[in-house]
C-alpha cells in the first residue's frame, strides 16, 4: 500500500524562515492525503465537492492563454546540466534515468503526478487520473525498471480474463449470451485476431525494428472500427461494437471511427497480458519515481532538483546550451542555463513556450499542430461499505442507445466504465472504498464545457442519475456516499487518426533540436499509455550526450 508520508530520513534539510519559492519536498507528493469529512455541496440529493480538482487555475488563469511578459535575459541565476519541464509519468521517469546528472525538474502543479495525481482518503489511496499500465515481458527493460522500483511487491494484476459489463441495469460477463450462430462465429474471429496480435505480431509503438514498423504502417490504412468488422468476418456483433466503442472512449478519449487500426490493436491485444494496478492506480506509480528521486541530494547551489508550483514560461536557443525563463510560486521570474532542456509536455504548448520554434525547425513547428488531444473528466465516488460484487473495470453501457460516434456522445455524455478503486489496497479500510469513473469528451470543442466554475456543476447533474444507475447495479444507495469528486484533464489524451503512422509525423515529434532540446512524452507517438512516456524517458537518457 502506498502509505500517506510523513517524515522521511531521505528529505535533505530546509530553510524554511521565509516563504519557499516552490512547494517543499514533502508536500508535492503526487498522492495527497485529503480530510475524511471535506466539506461538500447537495447536487441532486448526492454529495459532490465543490470545485475541480486536477487543475488548480481558474478560467482567466489557463496556463499560455496570455502572453508572457518579456524576460530580462541579461544574466542566468543558475547553470545546469539537465532542465526537465513537466512533472508528470514522464518527466518523473527522465529524471529517474537522469539521478547521476545534474538536473532540475519542473512541474507548473503544487504536486507532482501530472495525470497520474492521486489522493488518500481513510487511508484509502485512489487515482485521479490514469489507473493502470500492462504487465511487461519478462526481463526487458520496463520489468527490470518496475522492479527496481519496487513495483511488483505492491501491486495486484488483474489478468482480464473476468470482463464485466452493465448492460440493462444487470452486470454481465457474457458478451454474446444472446448471440446468434453468425455472431458467435464473428465473435470467434475476433478473439482470434486478438490473440494473434498479443502473441505472434504485436504491433509495437513506439516500434524498434522495420518489421513492426511495417505492421504499425499496414494497420494504420484504416480506422479500428473497420478493421475490427474485417477480424469478424464482415460486421462485428452489436453487443461487442458497443463495448469496443465504450472502450476505446475510455482508453483514448475517442471512438473506434475515428482511431487508427494500429493503436486499437496496440491497446486491444495488450490487454491480454494483464494489468498491473497500484494503490492509487498510476499516482501510486508515480510516487514511487517522487520517493527514489527525493533521495538525490540537492544541488550544489542549495536548490532543490524538485520544483513543484514552478512553471517554465520561456525556453531559448543560446550559442551554446539552453535557457529557460520560470516562474516561482510567488510569481517572481528567474533565468537558468542548462546543456539540454528536456519538454515533456504537451506539444501544443511549445510554441507558446518557445516562440522560435518555427524558425529552429519548421517541421517539428507544423507537427505539433498534428497532434489531436481530447478533454476528459475522472470522477471519484467515496463510499462509506464496501462493494461486494467482484470486478476490477466495469464497463457501463447501459442501453441499445449507447453512442456509437462523436456526435452522438456530445448529446449523451457517458461515463463510459468504472474501476475497483482499492482492488490493489493490501488492506482496505472495513467501512469505505471508492468507485474511480471514466468520462471521456470526445467531440472538439468538449474542452471549454469544463473550463468555468459554474461548468461543474452542469457535469455534476449530468453524473448523478449515471452514479446512481451504477450504485444500485452494485447493491448499494444514495446514503452509502460520502463524496463525489471530479477531476478535470483538459489536454490529457492524445490520439492517433488513421494514417498517422504511415508517414514520418511520430520521428518529427521525437527528433531533438540541435541535441539539446529534447522531447519524452505520449505525445510523440500519440498514444496515451504509460508505457509510451516511460519509454520516451528511457529514448532520450540512452541517445542525449553527455
Amino acid at each position: 500500500m502506498v502509505a500517506p508520508l510523513h517524515h522521511r530520513h531521505w528529505f535533505m534539510p530546509q530553510d524554511f524562515s521565509r516563504r519557499p519559492l516552490w512547494t517543499p519536498l514533502p508536500q508535492s507528493c503526487p498522492i495527497l492525503a485529503i480530510a475524511p469529512n471535506a466539506p461538500t455541496i447537495s447536487v441532486g440529493g448526492l454529495p459532490f465537492a465543490p470545485t475541480w480538482f486536477g487543475d488548480t487555475f481558474d478560467a482567466g488563469g489557463l496556463p499560455f492563454h496570455n502572453p508572457e511578459s518579456p524576460t530580462s535575459w541579461a544574466q542566468l541565476d543558475e547553470h545546469l546540466d539537465v532542465a526537465i519541464i513537466g512533472g508528470g509519468l514522464s518527466g518523473l521517469a527522465t529524471a529517474y534515468s537522469m539521478r547521476d546528472r545534474d538536473f532540475a525538474l519542473f512541474d507548473l502543479r503544487p504536486r507532482f503526478g501530472g495525470n497520474a495525481m492521486g489522493e488518500s482518503w481513510n487511508r484509502l489511496p485512489y487515482s485521479l487520473g490514469s489507473a493502470y499500465f500492462m504487465v511487461p515481458d519478462e526481463g526487458d527493460e520496463l520489468d527490470t525498471l518496475y522492479s527496481d522500483l519496487g513495483v511488483y511487491p505492491l501491486a495486484e494484476i488483474d489478468t482480464g480474463t473476468g470482463f464485466r459489463f452493465e448492460y440493462g441495469g444487470k452486470i454481465l460477463d457474457n458478451i454474446c449470451a444472446n448471440c446468434t450462430p453468425a455472431e458467435i462465429a464473428a465473435l470467434q474471429k475476433y478473439r482470434a485476431t486478438v490473440e494473434y496480435y498479443a502473441n505472434r505480431a504485436y504491433p509495437d509503438i513506439p516500434w524498434t525494428d522495420r518489421a513492426t514498423k511495417e505492421l504499425v504502417r499496414s494497420l494504420d490504412t484504416q480506422s479500428f472500427h473497420g478493421a475490427v468488422d474485417v477480424a469478424c468476418g464482415g460486421t462485428t456483433p452489436p453487443l461487442l461494437a458497443k463495448a469496443l466503442q465504450a472502450y476505446c472512449y475510455s482508453s483514448f478519449g475517442v471512438g473506434w471511427d475515428e482511431l487508427s487500426a494500429a493503436a486499437g490493436w496496440n491497446f486491444v491485444a495488450a490487454e491480454e497480458f494483464g494489468r498491473i494496478v497500484l494503490p492509487g492506480g498510476n499516482a501510486g506509480l508515480a510516487t514511487l519515481f517522487w520517493k527514489d528521486l527525493g533521495s538525490v541530494p540537492i544541488r550544489s547551489n542549495g536548490r532543490p532538483r524538485l520544483r513543484a508550483n514552478c512553471i517554465v514560461t520561456n525556453i531559448r536557443m543560446e550559442k551554446e546550451g539552453v535557457s529557460l525563463a520560470w516562474r516561482d510560486r510567488t510569481g517572481a521570474t528567474h533565468t537558468l542555463g542548462a546543456k539540454h532542456v528536456v519538454y515533456t509536455g504537451s506539444k501544443h504548448i511549445l510554441k507558446h513556450m518557445m516562440p522560435e520554434l518555427a524558425q529552429l525547425d519548421p517541421e517539428k513547428f507544423e507537427a505539433t499542430h498534428q497532434v489531436p488531444t481530447v478533454a476528459y473528466l475522472v470522477v471519484n465516488v467515496l463510499l462509506t461499505r464496501r462493494v461486494h460484487e467482484q470486478f476490477y473495470d466495469l464497463f457501463a453501457i447501459h442501453d441499445d442507445q449507447f453512442p456509437m460516434n462523436d456526435e452522438a456522445f456530445e448529446l449523451d455524455r457517458r461515463i463510459t466504465d468504472a474501476v475497483n478503486g482499492t482492488f490493489a489496497v493490501a488492506t482496505p479500510h472495513p467501512h469505505g472504498d471508492i468507485l474511480t469513473l471514466y468520462w471521456p469528451l470526445p467531440w472538439h470543442t468538449a474542452r471549454f464545457t469544463i473550463v468555468y466554475d459554474e461548468n461543474h456543476r452542469a457535469y455534476a447533474e449530468l453524473a448523478v442519475p449515471q452514479i446512481r444507475r451504477l450504485l444500485e447495479v452494485l447493491g448499494m444507495s444514495d446514503s452509502d456516499v460520502s463524496s463525489i469528486r471530479m477531476t478535470r484533464w483538459g489536454h490529457a489524451m492524445p490520439y492517433a487518426r488513421p494514417g498517422a503512422y504511415t508517414g514520418d509525423l511520430c520521428e518529427i515529434l521525437r527528433r531533438p533540436i540541435s541535441d539539446r532540446v529534447w522531447f519524452a512524452n505520449q505525445d510523440n507517438w500519440l498514444l496515451p499509455a504509460v508505457e509510451t512516456c516511460l519509454t520516451e524517458a528511457r529514448w532520450v537518457a540512452d541517445n542525449m550526450p553527455s
